[in-house]
């Protein structure tokens, strides 16, 4: 009997590896072929093994008016020849791509992994162009994947898909958080090597900040309200975990060289920052779950986190952390004046954190609603 044949697409690499390709071991297991696309799958490979197909497809990030005139006749070759059964895709330029393409082809499921909405936080003519093409994304596909209940009702909300075309797994998020990498039982054994590495954060009360630096994910707001709580106490500081996205304003300059901030660069030990740090600061003007949340509420951190679809429905607002007004460095401020002000309440935060990720966000939970999920696709389609 013929293998049945699954796709999943993403623009880039981080994003099949760690969002996509764990949750599709379950399938190759049960008798099917999967093939992971994305610009180039030499990392995806090297950490995933031999249990995939895997295929190159050159996607630039961002507008690209050559990509979107040359990318979906590319898929809708590639789709024709393999003939594939089920094509998932997730992130807005490979969504967009392989939808038109997998439309034209005839492939007869095609589901959006929609964890975020790529227009919310632009404004004027591109918020327009960029809506348009999250309206067709979501009109070729047969079927939605919502990152959360918020998400959701803002997409309906706006026109993008009707309710019942959409699905939400569990709780809501991707495959959640792999708890093993986040053992409480190391973590002061993580904590004491940052320090070494970085010595003034020794007795003192970390705040960091996961991901990107860039104006999206906060850390221009991040910066000034870390001025105003430095300049108030002696006993903070800011690591910020991540690489450097565009410019840093002017008038944040000065900021980033208190020897109370710190920049880790990249690195692919997150969780072994983490155990260094007391709250997460997570000011993102836009997400679709955030993975770097349960992160750090599995890690026991306390959240301070902007109260928007995403981050607002994983946190439990004033239980596992406090909830700030986005693109607000005052309220941010306030929230983490809060926080530090009462370190008791702080921590008892933080571990009921750690007890909300273990029970609704463990990854083989989401793993096995993740398949049961795709199977029942694939069953109603047989029907």
């Amino acid at each position: 009997m013929k293998k049945k044949k699954i796709c999943c697409i993403t623009t880039v690499d981080v994003t099949l590896c760690s969002f996509v390709a764990d949750a599709m071991y379950k399938f190759v297991e049960s008798g099917y072929e999967v093939t992971l696309v994305c610009s180039d799958t030499t990392k995806v490979r090297k950490e995933k093994g031999d249990a995939f197909r895997y295929v190159d497809m050159p996607m630039k990030r961002g507008m690209s008016i050559s990509d979107i005139l040359i990318m979906p006749w590319r898929f809708l070759k590639f789709f024709k020849q393999e003939k594939f059964d089920f094509v998932q895709y997730a992130t807005p330029n490979a969504s967009l791509f392989a939808a038109i393409g997998a439309w034209l082809a005839g492939v007869p499921i095609r589901l959006y992994c929609q964890w975020g909405i790529r227009y919310v936080g632009t404004s004027g003519i591109m918020r327009k162009i960029l809506k348009v093409l999250e309206h067709l994304t979501c009109t070729l596909s047969t079927d939605i994947c919502s990152a959360s209940q918020r998400n959701l009702e803002y997409a309906v909300s706006e026109g993008l898909f009707k309710a019942d075309k959409a699905k939400i797994i569990g709780n809501g998020g991707t495959i959640g958080v792999d708890l093993t990498k986040y053992d409480l039982s190391r973590k002061q054994e993580y904590k004491n090597a940052v320090i070494k590495q970085y010595p003034v954060l020794k007795n003192k009360l970390v705040i960091c900040s996961v991901g990107r630096l860039s104006q999206d994910k906060g850390s221009f707001e991040l910066l000034e309200a870390f001025d105003r709580l430095a300049k108030e106490r002696e006993d903070v500081a800011l690591l910020m975990i991540g690489t450097t996205e565009g410019k840093i304003p002017e008038y944040l300059i000065p900021i980033t060289k208190y020897n109370r901030v710190i920049f880790t660069g990249y690195t692919n030990e997150v969780n072994k920052y983490m155990a260094a740090c007391d709250i997460l600061a997570h000011p993102s003007y836009r997400e679709g779950f955030s993975m770097v949340i349960q992160e750090a509420m599995a890690m026991q951190l306390a959240i301070v986190t902007t109260d928007i679809p995403g981050p607002s429905e994983v946190i439990d607002d004033g239980v596992t952390g406090i909830l700030v007004q986005p693109r607000n460095a005052d309220s941010l401020y306030k929230g983490l004046l809060q926080m530090l002000s009462d370190k008791k309440r702080m921590v008892q935060m933080a571990i009921t954190g750690r007890k909300r990720c273990e029970e609704l966000f463990n990854r083989q939970r989401m793993l096995k609603l993740t398949y049961e999920h795709r199977m029942s696709l694939m069953n109603k389609n047989i029907q």
